[in-house]
């Protein structure tokens, strides 16, 4: 059975997202369920989010040409669904300890693989990047959403069952080839270590980018909800924005092509960066729910616009043996790493600032929107 490579990685992306919409909002009820305190839970997911960030880093770097991507992908995608398999399991703490850490440094790198694989595509095929990853956003609403009536009915022990489900299909789903073989060709050169792409100063700018736009949402991601209930906004409310951020999302990734197909990487990234200094600091004083609406809106610049403007860069102005490492930086730094800095320095400020903490987060859009101006295309 072969699939064309839009499908095939809409599918991906779709399987991984119903899982993530699941871990994400989800497993820590999970982890509840096992009769653990928030302390301890805190201590897991924060090492979780530090293993992510090492498994994108040093499994996916070890992948040095295109034709690894999908046998890795399938071989992960197994391990991830074997490993999460253990937890049905008699848990101990030390095995739920190790299994999470097991199953974080397999999980992470399948984003940054199907990335990889979707930036190949586009430079072999000019396929549309973000009519493909939209159906991921829409995945993510869909479980995420579904889920909370799920745990309402039969309790934080279906959340691990729905993720099995969800693990099965990514692994299914990654059993078919394309009809059109990933490919660097026959003269292209090996992907380059992590180590040694880090020398080249523009792609160090890029990376400095992209963290602080991405390192941005952290105060949104921890404690958005907490602050909108300080403000008399119901949690239903709330999970409401956070949808509506998440549909702007997918029109910006559907209608990208047709707005931004002739603009750079740099001028992606400085409108991201300019959307994350509106947006915070808006979202530091707004009061009122139509304001938050409005500023909602601007998820769809400040985290889609900056996550096309990495997925230009990379495909696009970068030499090609350069895409895979850099997919696996932008994954571990930006994504991951970035985001739990900031995340560490909102929780120990928002007590003290409330809102307030959201003009930090502002704040990270000027170095930001100064940097990418000078962000420039590195040849072959």
């Amino acid at each position: 059975m072969t699939l064309r490579p839009s499908i095939w990685l809409s599918l991906f992306y779709v399987h991984f997202f119903l899982g993530w919409g699941i871990y994400l909002p989800f497993w820590s009820l999970w982890l509840k369920g096992q009769s653990l305190t928030p302390a301890l839970i805190g201590i897991i997911l924060g090492l979780a989010q530090g293993t992510r960030a090492l498994g994108s880093l040093f499994i996916t770097t070890r992948i040095k040409r295109s034709e690894q991507l999908m046998p890795a992908s399938r071989l992960l995608a197994l391990a991830t669904l074997l490993t999460f398999a253990g937890f049905l399991l008699p848990q101990s703490l030390p095995l739920l300890l190790g299994l999470t850490l097991v199953s974080s440094l397999l999980y992470s790198p399948l984003m940054p693989i199907s990335d990889a694989m979707a930036t190949r595509m586009v430079a072999q095929t000019g396929m549309d990047y973000g009519k493909v990853r939209l159906w991921g956003s829409v995945a993510f609403v869909l479980m995420s959403t579904a889920m909370g009536y799920i745990t309402g009915l039969w309790g934080s022990q279906a959340v691990l069952w729905c993720l099995l489900a969800t693990q099965l299909l990514m692994f299914v789903g990654t059993l078919p080839a394309m009809t059109e073989p990933l490919t660097d060709g026959p003269k292209a050169r090996p992907a380059l270590p992590w180590t040694q792409l880090l020398k080249e100063p523009m792609l160090r700018r890029f990376l400095l980018i992209i963290m602080a736009i991405q390192g941005s949402h952290a105060a949104y991601y921890g404690f958005s909800v907490i602050h909108w209930e300080r403000l008399g906004i119901s949690a239903a409310t709330s999970g409401a924005l956070w949808s509506w951020g998440v549909v702007v999302e997918v029109l910006v990734f559907f209608f990208a092509r047709r707005l931004f197909n002739h603009q750079s990487a740099a001028t992606l990234l400085s409108l991201a960066a300019g959307a994350v200094l509106l947006r915070w600091t808006g979202t530091a004083f707004a009061t009122e729910l139509w304001q938050l609406v409005i500023l909602q809106s601007l998820h769809g610049f400040t985290f889609s616009l900056a996550h096309l403007g990495a997925i230009r860069f990379i495909s696009k102005e970068l030499p090609s043996h350069y895409g895979v490492g850099t997919q696996a930086l932008y994954s571990a730094l930006a994504l991951s790493l970035a985001v739990a800095a900031m995340m560490l320095v909102t929780g120990a400020l928002f007590d003290s600032l409330g809102g307030l903490v959201f003009l930090l987060m502002a704040a990270l859009g000027l170095p930001a929107w100064w940097l990418a101006r000078g962000l420039k295309p590195l040849s072959e």
